[in-house]
């Protein structure tokens, strides 16, 4: 869905699933990034929001986070405890770099400079730092 700022009014809706969890998004490119259950959606902003890729990253997905900086999006999957790193490209398809063990229940991701993220760890009342390369 897109609001228009200043009058507060609806002026598009794009169906991608019915189970939403989460979204970010990479300004620069105009791709909107929106976590369903167990995947994650690229769409196009700039194109009516078509749906531009799709990759599967295990059931339990919440939020997702962007870097703009790294062009990578994270996804973490509490039931499958792993961290899918996922490479944008310039045309908003996904590639996997790379899917990090983590623990079951982790699904909150935010992502860190440089190939760095810190996820949360509910049963342990814990935040674990991730560092990739």
């Amino acid at each position: 869905m897109a609001i228009d700022v200043r009058s507060h009014k609806v002026i598009a809706q794009w169906k991608v699933h019915d189970d939403l969890q989460g979204l970010t998004l990479d300004s620069g490119r105009g791709f909107l990034f929106v976590a369903c259950g167990d995947h994650v959606v690229s769409l196009d902003v700039s194109d009516n929001g078509r749906v531009i890729d799709s990759i599967v990253t295990g059931p339990g997905l919440d939020n997702i986070d962007f870097s703009s900086e790294q062009k990578v999006l994270y996804a973490a999957a509490s039931v499958t405890a792993t961290l899918s790193i996922v490479e944008v490209g310039d045309d908003g398809k996904f590639r996997l770099k790379a899917l990090v063990p983590t623990v079951k229940g982790a699904r909150g991701v935010v992502a860190g400079k440089d190939e760095m993220a810190y996820l949360i760890d509910p049963a342990d009342g814990c935040i674990l730092k991730v560092i990739w390369k």
